[in-house]
């Protein structure tokens, strides 16, 4: 139980974002602002949460972009990866006046129960102290691992950046707080509804599947415009706009207001997930309309 309990599972969130625009900047998962300012150019790159480090090797300019900058910024600082997890896992947990037989019908209580055995080893005798989307996130998270492998010696890439940030003595900066993230992702929704998105996701792991395959052949490719098509897909288990808005839309805007500032302070190193780049409500049109230069690196 406490293995499930302590996976990091907020860094799983792969390239959160529902932009509207379909004309997204496309091709790069590197970008240069510059201009409005500033005195030296600052780059933002477009992550992969799951992906490990030597993905970066085929990423052209992004180690010498990183090298380059005085600072780091990331959606939220890493350093503590435990307490990270257990402050998760705290907010993961069901109130104590709820259970999940309020949840869920007789029949699909025994249909969770028993998809959670298979794939966990435990069912709901176990994992019924936690929320449906704490649940439903671990799930995804090893879902994940389970499909794409990694070795066990190879780091995240959001966590490298800030790991090799504190080996070279530079600042890193958070966007948000996990408070932040987890009023985002686990608060957001009834746990009524998290039941439900649970029930509908165990209903289409062949879906899932297809999907997670699309997304990181398309994140490889650095193809932005794709990605941004295949989360907008609504698929059988669609997100509800209230979600949507609070996981990309409100997020990208709060993180709109901090970067100037940061951004002409020092040369930054940004790194968030790659589709919170793109669309009207997305971080680079959001730079270019604040008056910024935005251009790919691609070389």
């Amino acid at each position: 139980m406490k293995k499930f309990l302590l996976i990091p599972v907020l860094v799983f969130f792969v390239c959160a974002s529902f932009a509207q625009n379909p004309a997204v900047k496309t091709g790069s998962l590197l970008w240069k602002v510059s201009g409005n300012g500033l005195t030296a150019p600052s780059y933002i790159f477009g992550t992969h949460h799951a992906f490990t480090v030597s993905f970066l090797d085929s990423v052209a300019g992004v180690k010498q972009a990183f090298a380059n900058s005085e600072q780091m910024v990331g959606e939220l600082v890493m350093n503590d990866m435990t307490a990270l997890a257990l402050e998760v896992q705290k907010a993961g947990m069901m109130p104590q006046d709820s259970t999940w037989q309020m949840l869920l019908s007789d029949d699909d209580y025994r249909f969770v129960d028993e998809q959670l055995t298979a794939f966990f080893g435990v069912g709901l005798q176990a994992l019924g102290v936690l929320k449906p989307a704490m649940v439903h996130m671990t799930y995804t998270a090893l879902f994940f691992q389970k499909m794409f492998p990694q070795t066990s010696t190879e780091t995240g890439i959001d966590l490298w950046f800030q790991q090799q940030s504190g080996n070279r003595g530079i600042p890193v900066i958070g966007l948000e707080t996990v408070q932040d993230q987890i009023d985002a992702i686990i608060n957001v929704q009834s746990l009524k509804q998290q039941a439900a998105d649970l029930v509908c996701s165990f209903k289409n792991t062949d879906y899932t599947e297809v999907n997670a395959r699309k997304l990181n052949r398309l994140y490889r490719l650095a193809d932005l415009a794709g990605l941004t098509e295949l989360f907008h897909e609504k698929g059988p288990c669609p997100s509800s706009e209230e979600q949507e808005t609070a996981l990309n839309d409100a997020r990208n805007a709060q993180w709109l207001k901090k970067l100037p500032a940061i951004m002409n302070e020092k040369s930054t190193f940004v790194a968030v997930g790659c589709l919170h780049l793109v669309g009207d409500v997305g971080l680079l049109a959001g730079l270019e309309k604040a008056g910024y230069t935005v251009e790919a690196v691609k070389n």
